[in-house]
């Protein structure tokens, strides 16, 4: 996967640019706050068709024009294809090789972009739903489907605590026939939902143990233990599909008195928990600001290896501000870990002395303005 070109007109900050990218590194180097952000992201737009940073689409636009575009031209398996994003204050618009697309579809995926930075230390640092979110679009990733799931699920999750907090706040029993109907449809989904996390965690885990050795140079172990709630009994996998399901139904039976008392669902996919250990002690609590960042970016690096392995295609790696808060020599072991890798990667840098890589284009960014360095 590569992609060829990269244009932008009116976003963010940036001038217009068009851009070949070269086929491995492509370093981009500028002072803060010149845009260097700006650009990996509009890379990211043209794979997930939204802003990492969560933004409202009028933050897309430069101040003082009325929409922006971003255009790339992509291969993939020796196809090339032209995605455009274009943005306004009404929305966004996708188009396809000149076509626009009217709807969507959950599966449609022609760029596989990863992406490191900054706000990603709250994968070690905040709460489980900041690692449910990562495991569950990494696995989108691989098994488009797994969306749908999820919104099935959460549509059914809605209906049932909402049937739970009206229950609570008149005092009343719920109808267990209904909520019996929901379970059935929070089982049946859910139990999908943890074969796939599962799934994609067996080969995700072994390349994050090796990514954060490398990384570290074989001084520290990280390891990740999948927690998933609502399944009790320790003799059912996630992958006997009909075990979790009834494991799942169970729970919800069992647990409704205490979950109308609560006024909702405590247990299922959406309160599963990824925790996360260096040398055996818990990373939120013991690691270092500089052993944060190499956790999170072995994991990082482990998400594109299992993406690559199930697509066949090395997905586009961004990494923003990589080296801030790694020490020189543990920043030289993750580009020697990123050279043995395949794929095109993007990374921002103050200095590019602090990148040795190979073969290396190099983009400058200042004030908005890109150019070839």
């Amino acid at each position: 996967m590569l992609l060829r070109s990269l244009a932008a007109e009116h976003f963010r900050n940036l001038e217009t640019f068009r851009l070949e990218p070269g086929p491995r590194f492509n370093l981009i180097e500028g002072r803060n706050g010149q845009g260097k952000t700006n650009l990996l992201e509009a890379v990211f737009l043209l794979g997930a068709f939204r802003s990492p940073r969560e933004a409202k689409h009028p933050e897309l636009v430069r101040f003082g024009e009325d929409r922006a575009a971003v255009v790339g031209e992509i291969e993939r398996r020796e196809v090339t294809r032209t995605i455009e994003v274009r943005i306004s204050k009404e929305g966004k618009k996708v188009v396809l090789d000149g076509k626009p697309i009217t709807k969507l579809p959950a599966s449609f995926i022609h760029l596989n972009a990863v992406l490191f930075g900054p706000d990603d230390l709250e994968l070690t640092k905040a709460g489980p739903d900041v690692r449910r979110r990562f495991l569950d679009r990494a696995t989108y990733a691989v098994w488009p489907e797994h969306l749908a799931s999820l919104r099935a699920y959460n549509e059914a999750l809605k209906s049932r605590n909402r049937i739970l907090r009206d229950a609570k706040i008149r005092g009343q029993v719920a109808d267990g026939d209904v909520l019996s109907a929901f379970e059935g449809e929070l089982a049946r989904h859910g139990a999908r939902i943890e074969q796939r996390r599962f799934q994609f965690l067996q080969a995700f885990v072994p390349h994050f143990a090796e990514a954060f050795r490398r990384i570290t140079d074989g001084e520290l172990t990280g390891t990740i233990v999948h927690v998933p709630s609502g399944i009790v009994d320790p003799a059912v996998t996630p992958q006997r599909l009909d075990d979790v399901a009834r494991e799942l139904a169970a729970t919800y039976e069992r647990q409704r008195g205490t979950d109308l008392r609560m006024g909702w669902t405590r247990s299922g996919p959406h309160a599963d928990e990824l925790d996360l250990f260096i040398d055996g002690r818990p990373a939120r609590t013991f690691a270092s600001q500089g052993q944060h960042r190499a956790f999170v970016l072995a994991m990082k690096i482990a998400e594109l290896l299992r993406i690559q392995e199930a697509i066949g295609v090395y997905p586009i790696f961004l990494l923003d501000d990589v080296s801030s808060e790694l020490d020189e020599r543990r920043n030289a072991l993750l580009m020697e870990t990123l050279d043995r890798g395949g794929g095109q990667v993007f990374i921002t840098t103050t200095d590019r002395r602090w990148i040795r890589v190979p073969d290396a284009k190099v983009w400058q960014v200042e004030a908005g303005r890109v150019t070839a360095g």
